[in-house]
């Protein structure tokens, strides 16, 4: 309801959908095609490449796609935020109250209007935010000793980078 009621598509998503579109015409992730010279103007390459195989795939254009894929993203973002909401080591007095802090943490997150809105508006912020929740589930729910700690935080902030350039940060906070 709240990301039917927020629905918009920003004027900066079709950037992304310029270049998918001229992938799609067999020029590349370009701006403009030949005869121009190639210009990447891009900073969200695997948002860009997420459209360009939903398209190839699905046939589903980006401006149609792009807002179905950040609603799937915000749904995997709250799965991960319960699993690690439930993973918290709780204190035994309040741990019989998890399932009613967990209903009042969901109200907040799904009342919060900066949450509903970039739920959709065709950007890659819905796949950033989980990511980077993916990358904190990473860093502080998995046991550093174990393989899967190395593997996750490696994948983890791989793709935080490479949906943003501000991922870097976080490949330098590993």
């Amino acid at each position: 309801l709240g990301w039917k009621l927020f629905w918009y598509l920003t004027d900066d998503a079709f950037i992304a959908f310029r270049y998918v579109s001229n992938s799609i015409l067999g020029y590349g992730y370009v701006w403009n095609p030949p005869p121009f010279k190639p210009v990447e103007g891009y900073t969200s390459f695997l948002w860009v490449l997420v459209l360009d195989v939903v398209w190839r795939i699905f046939g589903v254009m980006p401006p149609d796609s792009a807002n179905w894929i950040s609603l799937g993203f915000s749904y995997l973002t709250l799965a991960l935020s319960m699993i690690m909401f439930y993973r918290f080591d709780w204190n035994p007095r309040l741990k019989k109250f998890r399932i009613w802090f967990l209903i009042l943490f969901l109200g907040a997150v799904l009342a919060n209007r900066t949450f509903l809105a970039w739920t959709s508006s065709g950007l890659e912020t819905a796949m950033f935010n989980f990511f980077l929740i993916y990358w904190v589930y990473s860093s502080f729910c998995l046991n550093p000793a174990s393989r899967n700690w190395m593997w996750s935080i490696s994948v983890s902030t791989s793709l935080v980078y490479l949906t943003r350039p501000d991922g870097l940060l976080f490949s330098a906070a590993t």
